[in-house]
């Protein structure tokens, strides 16, 4: 995994060129490493590991600024980074919408540079916060690292692959609760593919997840029509 700057690696992802080169010249010289990507659409979630925050626009491309939360924020693996929405629409529905998509905060443009340099590092600091609070997730001896993405049960390390771990994740914010074979493929996977199909993958990787756990595995339940749920008593 590849190394956090001290001061967190910030992703913009905004086409015009004037503002990414202004803000990635102000937030290097605060001491951050930054990104641009000028294409919502091309922004590679698998490759986030060391990002801490994205300040996105975007919001007049086919795959919208708004989009790009959605995903991060469903997506297990980005959904603990921090995000910025920022765009010239000086409206309360769009500042609502945006929050409720998941977003940290939203800047109206033109902006104040030192306004946004201090909510960057307001939005920053709320995240260190909370991440260092739900730093792990306990269940029946078995502990997850959402930062790391690491697992043990009982201390000892258990390797998943990135499927079995965002599976598991989805089951483990909806505890004691059934996920319907259709909500985890819709979350975990994003090929389409038949219906039938769809189960006999969900199915599969799920037998392998429990095998994995072990002890913990049991605890992954099924009812026909209903999904699977982690269930804290069996």
């Amino acid at each position: 995994m590849t190394d956090s700057p001290a001061l967190g690696h910030i992703l913009i992802v905004d086409d015009d060129a004037n503002i990414t080169e202004l803000l990635q010249m102000n937030l290097t010289s605060e001491g951050y490493t930054v990104s641009t990507v000028d294409v919502a659409e091309k922004v590679d979630r698998d490759a986030q590991e060391a990002t801490s925050l994205v300040i996105v626009d975007a919001m007049q491309q086919d795959y919208s600024g708004m989009d790009l939360i959605y995903d991060f924020k469903d997506d297990p693996s980005t959904e603990h980074i921090a995000i910025i929405l920022y765009s010239p629409v000086k409206s309360e529905r769009m500042v609502i919408d945006a929050l409720d998509a998941g977003a940290d905060d939203y800047i109206v443009k033109p902006f104040s540079l030192r306004e946004l340099l201090a909510r960057v590092k307001s939005v920053l600091r709320r995240h260190s916060v909370k991440q260092r609070k739900q730093s792990t997730i306990d269940f029946c001896g078995m502990s997850v690292n959402p930062i790391s993405q690491t697992v043990k049960i009982n201390g000892q390390p258990v390797t998943l692959t990135k499927t079995e771990y965002s599976i598991l994740m989805l089951l483990l914010k909806n505890v004691d609760m059934f996920v319907s074979r259709v909500e985890i493929h819709r979350t975990v996977w994003s090929d389409s593919t038949t219906a039938g199909a769809n189960e006999r993958i969900v199915d599969t990787n799920i037998s392998r997840l429990r095998k994995k756990l072990g002890d913990v595995g049991a605890h992954i339940v099924s009812r026909s029509g209903h999904g699977y749920m982690l269930c804290t008593n069996i």
